[in-house]
C-alpha cells in the first residue's frame, strides 16, 4: 500500500485547493439554519459521491433517540431532514471516521456585519460568513484531505464520513448517524481548534424558564409582580449555581477559569412600555462537570429557579449533553501529533473546551482537530484558508498512515 509523504500530500492539497474554496463558498452561501439544512447536505452529498463514497441518508427518529442517554430534546420534527453516512474503501487495516456538521446559528445581529453573513467573501486569506469557521471550513478541510489521500491510490482501510445536523442544539444528528453505523476505530471532527486539539468538554443543558405575572396598566405597576423582574431574579440565582459548580472543577480543567458557564441566550416578554406584561420566557444554557449526569444538572437548575421564583416553570429542551474526556495519549492522538509536527511544526497541544461538540457520542480514539478562525456564533465570522490547507495535509497523512 502506497505511503503518502508530507510533500506529496501538500502538493495534492495545493492542486485541489481552488476547487475546495469554491465548494466552501457554495456551502457558506447556504443559510443552513435549524430546519433548513438540506441544501447544504445536498452539496456535501455531491462532493462525497465525487470522491467515490457510497452514501446513505439517515433521518433521525425522535422516539428512538429519546431512549438514549445524552440525546437532545428536539426543537422541531425530523421529517425531510437527514444526515449522510458515506463509506469509502474496504481495506483490512484500522478504520477511520470523519464527522462534520452543516447546521449554523443565526447571524443576529445582521446589521453589525461588515461582510454579508452569507456572502462567503474572501479577503486577506480569510473567508467570511456564518458557519465559515463553525464548521463548514472543517467540512471542506476533511473532504480536501480525502481527495489528497486518494492521490496515492486506494485507501489502506475503510473511511466513514458523517455529515450531520443539529450539532448546535442537541446533537441528535450525530447520534442518529452513529446508531445507523458503521462506526470506526478512530474518529476526527474538524471543529475549529486553532492549531490545538480538543479532548475535553463539560456537560451542557438548555432550559426555557417561564415567569408569570398579571397584565395591568403601568399606573398599577406596584400592585403585583413583574415577570421580567422575576426573570432577572432567576438569572441571578442561576449565576449563584454557576459559581457553586465552578468552585470544584474537574481536574481536566486545571488552569481554566470558570469552565462551567451560564449563558442567557434569549428573553422574550411584553410589547408596551405602559403595561406590565403577563409572561416572560427566558432561554438559558448551563455547563456542568464532566462526571455529572445531565439529569442531576437539570435538577439543580430547576431547584435554583424554584428558590428564586416559586411560580416559574422550567422546560428542558435542546442540549442534554454529557461531558467528555478522551485519552491524550491514545494511538490516534499520537499519530495525529506526528503528522501535525511534520506538516505545521511544533508540538500539538490539547486545550480543554468550555463548549461541547459531537465528540461525546464516540468512544475510544477520538479527537477534535480543525482549522483556524474567529467570530463563531458572532459577527464577521471567518476561517483562515491557509489553515484549511494545512489541516487537510495533516489529515491526508493521517488517513494513509492510520490504516497502514
Amino acid at each position: 500500500m502506497a505511503i503518502l509523504s508530507s510533500s506529496e500530500a501538500r502538493g495534492a492539497v495545493e492542486n485541489a485547493l481552488p476547487d475546495t474554496i469554491e465548494f466552501l463558498q457554495e456551502l457558506v452561501r447556504v443559510p443552513s439554519l435549524l430546519g433548513n439544512e438540506e441544501p447544504a447536505q445536498a452539496l456535501v452529498e455531491e462532493r462525497l459521491h465525487g470522491l467515490g463514497f457510497e452514501v446513505r441518508s439517515v433521518e433521525p427518529d425522535a422516539e428512538e433517540l429519546a431512549r438514549h442517554p445524552g440525546s437532545g430534546i428536539p426543537l422541531i420534527g425530523y421529517e425531510g431532514r437527514r444526515c449522510l453516512v458515506g463509506t469509502l474503501g474496504e481495506g483490512g487495516g484500522p478504520s477511520l471516521l470523519f464527522n462534520g456538521h452543516v447546521d449554523v446559528v443565526s447571524e443576529e445581529p445582521a446589521d453589525r456585519w461588515t461582510k454579508p453573513p452569507y456572502g462567503a467573501e474572501v479577503e486577506d486569506g480569510r473567508l467570511y460568513g456564518r458557519g465559515a469557521c463553525d464548521m463548514k471550513g472543517g467540512v471542506a478541510a476533511m473532504l480536501l484531505a480525502v481527495e489528497a489521500a486518494l492521490s496515492a491510490g486506494d485507501l489502506p482501510g475503510q473511511l466513514v464520513y458523517q455529515s450531520v445536523i443539529e450539532e448546535e442544539c442537541g446533537g441528535n444528528g450525530a447520534l442518529a448517524a452513529c446508531l445507523a453505523g458503521p462506526l470506526a476505530d478512530g474518529v476526527v471532527i474538524a471543529e475549529p481548534t486553532n492549531s490545538t486539539i480538543d479532548l475535553v468538554s463539560p456537560g451542557v443543558i438548555w432550559a426555557r424558564i417561564t415567569t408569570e405575572g398579571s397584565s395591568r396598566h403601568a399606573s398599577h405597576a406596584d400592585e403585583g409582580s413583574n415577570p421580567i423582574e422575576s426573570a432577572f431574579a432567576v438569572v441571578s440565582a442561576l449565576h449563584e449555581l454557576e459559581a457553586k459548580l465552578n468552585a470544584s472543577p474537574d481536574p481536566e480543567f486545571e488552569g481554566v477559569e470558570r469552565p462551567y458557564l451560564l449563558n442567557v441566550g434569549a428573553l422574550h416578554s411584553g410589547d408596551w412600555p405602559s403595561m406590565t406584561p403577563g409572561r416572560a420566557e427566558l432561554d438559558v444554557r448551563l455547563g456542568f462537570p464532566i462526571r455529572m449526569d445531565p439529569a442531576e444538572a437539570q435538577a439543580g437548575l430547576a431547584a435554583a429557579v424554584a428558590e428564586a421564583d416559586g411560580n416559574a416553570s422550567v422546560e428542558f429542551r435542546g442540549f442534554r449533553a454529557v461531558g467528555y474526556s478522551f485519552d491524550p495519549d491514545s494511538s490516534l492522538v499520537r499519530l495525529l501529533g506526528e503528522c501535525h509536527t511534520e506538516v505545521r511544526g511544533g508540538e500539538l497541544r490539547a486545550e480543554p473546551a468550555r463548549a461541547t461538540t459531537d465528540l461525546r457520542f464516540f468512544q475510544g480514539d477520538a479527537v477534535c482537530y480543525g482549522p483556524t478562525g474567529a467570530g463563531l456564533h458572532g459577527v464577521d465570522e471567518w476561517v483562515d484558508l491557509e489553515s484549511i490547507a494545512e489541516v487537510a495535509t495533516v489529515l491526508a497523512l493521517l488517513i494513509r498512515r492510520w490504516g497502514a
